[in-house]
């Protein structure tokens, strides 16, 4: 559809016309087909979460992206240990979010430091080959009550807390994987649609500005 920052794409010229802001919800991908994703574009005309948190929209030119100016990840209250350089843009890294990517995409010491910080969760459970991501499990017993927390921490003190079934992510019937997959080179890191799951996401394109709180992403029934 082309909801990426430039002059020409679908979301830019559509929000133009309805005060250069959209917003979107997406459900848990498990949810029955009853339950629906939404996109709307202008002043939201369903339920906004009551408290919600903004962090700065960095916009570079020439380049379809949202980054956000992430500056750490924490498991269980602890702040890994990242190199800086993985967040900087002008050193090649930095972050963007990204309604079409399903996996978050973490540079390689990004990536290291995440799963070795939830491997402890998975490691009593027999261990799964599957393409998706490297570590899978079979999840028969598996407890979301008793996997660390992992929160996304911005420059601005806003901080994003999935909850756990949008990184320890469902992949077949029984089985579970890590919902991150590693990337080298000069990619990026991406925020991806799983970790995006039950949250309202707000672009306000004026004000460069994106705002973000949990949601059951249920639209309100027109006949109420």
């Amino acid at each position: 559809m082309g909801l990426g920052f430039g002059e020409q794409s679908f979301a830019m010229l559509l929000a133009q016309l309805f005060g250069n802001k959209f917003s979107y919800c997406f459900v848990d991908h498990l949810k029955p087909s009853n339950f629906k994703n939404y996109l709307s574009f202008g002043q939201a005309q369903h339920s906004v979460p009551k408290k919600l948190q903004y962090t700065r929209l960095l916009v570079i030119r020439d380049a379809p992206y949202y980054w956000l100016n992430v500056t750490g990840i924490s498991v269980g209250d602890k702040l890994l240990n990242i190199p800086a350089v993985i967040w900087s843009i002008p050193d090649g890294g930095g972050t963007i979010i990204d309604s079409g990517s399903s996996l978050t995409h973490l540079k390689e010491a990004a990536y290291d430091a995440v799963t070795d910080a939830l491997r402890a969760t998975i490691s009593k459970f027999k261990k799964v080959e599957l393409p998706v991501t490297e570590f899978c499990f079979e999840a028969n017993g598996f407890q979301e009550a008793l996997a660390p927390k992992l929160v996304f921490h911005f420059d601005d003190g806003a901080v994003l807390e999935p909850p756990v079934k949008s990184y320890i992510i469902d992949a077949a019937e029984g089985i579970k994987c890590l919902g991150f997959q590693k990337v080298g080179g000069d990619e990026i890191n991406i925020i991806g649609n799983f970790i995006q799951q039950e949250h309202y996401w707000e672009y306000d394109i004026d004000r460069f500005m994106l705002g973000f709180g949990p949601s059951t992403c249920i639209l309100p029934n027109p006949k109420d």
